[in-house]
């Protein structure tokens, strides 16, 4: 009897933890200033003519994220240091002056005319999404890898 009851006590203790961890993430609306600088960095580069809807930093007890929307209707996701993880132009144009040079020049002499919409970096390298949803994916150093069907 004692150890069922030894049991959930253990359990009700587990299912507190996490709900407790779970109860520390915070999304709170952030101004441009308060990003980190390299995102500042990046937005200016990359989107200078641009407003922001709004800017959300969203903390939890793992990570930081950023999470950032223009009014044109573009996203972008920064990590804890400022560093891009997505961009979605969100059926607009995206700059070109966000895609690594590597990739840029493979589209350009493979895609020319095909408008990319939305990129990630990933742990292995870029997944990169045109507006007709062809999807293609790149190693970190920019070397066409394959088509993701």
């Amino acid at each position: 009897m004692t150890t069922k009851f030894g049991l959930q006590k253990t359990l009700l203790l587990g299912v507190a933890s996490i709900l407790s961890f779970a109860c520390t993430a915070q999304k709170t609306t952030i101004t441009l200033a308060e990003l980190p600088a390299a995102a500042q960095s990046f937005v200016k580069a990359n989107f200078p003519n641009q407003a922001t809807s709004y800017i959300i930093k969203d903390k939890d007890f793992t990570e930081t994220e950023y999470e950032l929307k223009f009014t044109g209707g573009a996203e972008v996701e920064f990590d804890e240091k400022g560093n891009w993880k997505e961009v979605d132009a969100n059926r607009s144009t995206m700059p070109a002056t966000v895609l690594p040079k590597a990739i840029a020049d493979y589209n350009a002499a493979h895609y020319k005319g095909l408008l990319v919409e939305k990129i990630e970096k990933k742990h292995w390298g870029y997944k990169l999404e045109f507006t007709n949803d062809l999807e293609l994916e790149f190693d970190n150093s920019g070397k066409f890898l394959r088509i993701d069907d």
